[in-house]
């Protein structure tokens, strides 16, 4: 037993190491010794969780590590016993947050993570996929590259949502797997709480991405569906011409765009001593922004254009029809299009 705690340290020892510059020394060899003292504390989890007397030995054990690892290490987070069942995720989020871990390194990791087509079919190999999965990207607060591509999308964004569409197509592929792509999209959603604009980031750069048939993005589509508020925030964080291009690939979106600029528009109130369309919160759109939003759809040519102009023509005389400024947002947007 002495032998399986001592184990158990020296994993939990390796994990804190990850986040040091002591990773710049690491090469392939290094990372895939590291994989497998992970899946040891896994398997560990695994099989004695349940047995009160090796659990409590296990979990004293990991007491004193964290203990002494707290004084060593400026900002160290304890593993829990339950964090076993999820070290290599854990190891994967620390090579990737790491500035230090070699290029190479972070390259074999998405490789060997990101797609992970074999890991259908399997309960345990679908929970590492799913992880290792949530931990590429988890990326996308801290690991950006500073080329810009198409929309202001960086490469690596586009790279995440490649990886994480043909993820979700992988899963899709095999019968009866809808409940865990669910699944692993609710999970990236809640592990993204704090960054939640990064994570609708990479659902746009997924719904872009032509790498995969529209199965995948169908998908994510219908997933968007069911979150109207995430899917609003969504529609207001993404910038105009984003959201533009967007309702041009996909009509889903460009349905729900709409619900969300008249949304907008609905809290918007005159200020009549001002002569100005005001918002109440500043966490709503105000006027200038909606008016960004919509001259953008405006200018991307026909057929969007045309739609644009109809539906508009459609909300002002749905409104009352007025051309007296200050009665409709919608009157007064045609003004400043027109």
């Amino acid at each position: 037993m002495e032998a399986v705690l001592n184990n158990l340290e020296s994993t939990v020892e390796l994990l804190a190491v990850t986040q040091t510059e002591t990773v710049t020394e690491w090469d392939g060899e290094t990372v895939d010794r590291a994989f497998q003292w992970a899946q040891y504390c896994e398997h560990l989890h695994t099989r004695f969780h349940t047995n009160p007397s090796v659990r409590g030995a296990l979990e004293s054990r990991l007491h004193v590590t964290n203990q002494l690892l707290a004084h060593t290490f400026t900002g160290y987070r304890c593993v829990t016993l339950s964090d076993l069942a999820q070290c290599s995720h854990r190891l994967l989020i620390g090579l990737l947050k790491n500035p230090a871990t070699p290029h190479p390194v972070i390259k074999s990791l998405l490789d060997k993570f990101g797609l992970a087509e074999d890991a259908v079919g399997d309960q345990r190999a679908d929970t590492r996929g799913l992880n290792t999965c949530k931990s590429a990207c988890k990326l996308l607060g801290d690991f950006t590259l500073n080329r810009k591509s198409d929309f202001g999308l960086s490469a690596g964004t586009h790279v995440h949502g490649m990886m994480l569409l043909q993820r979700i197509q992988v899963i899709l592929s095999h019968p009866c797997n809808l409940e865990y792509a669910n699944k692993l999209l609710d999970c990236l959603l809640e592990d993204s709480r704090e960054g939640q604009d990064g994570f609708l980031t990479l659902i746009a750069a997924a719904l872009l991405s032509t790498d995969t048939t529209s199965t995948a993005q169908d998908f994510l589509l219908d997933w968007l569906e069911g979150h109207d508020v995430l899917r609003h925030r969504m529609c207001q964080s993404l910038p105009p011409e984003l959201c533009t291009r967007l309702s041009q690939q996909w009509p889903k979106f460009r349905l729900a765009y709409w619900d969300s600029l008249k949304k907008s528009a609905s809290f918007l109130e005159y200020d009549v001593t001002n002569g100005l369309w005001r918002q109440p919160c500043d966490t709503e759109a105000s006027f200038l922004t909606l008016t960004n939003r919509v001259k953008s759809l405006w200018s991307s040519g026909s057929p969007l254009k045309d739609e644009t102009e109809e539906q508009l023509l459609a909300l002002k005389q749905a409104d009352g029809d007025f051309e007296v400024k200050g009665l409709s947002v919608w009157t007064d947007l045609l003004v400043q299009l027109n």
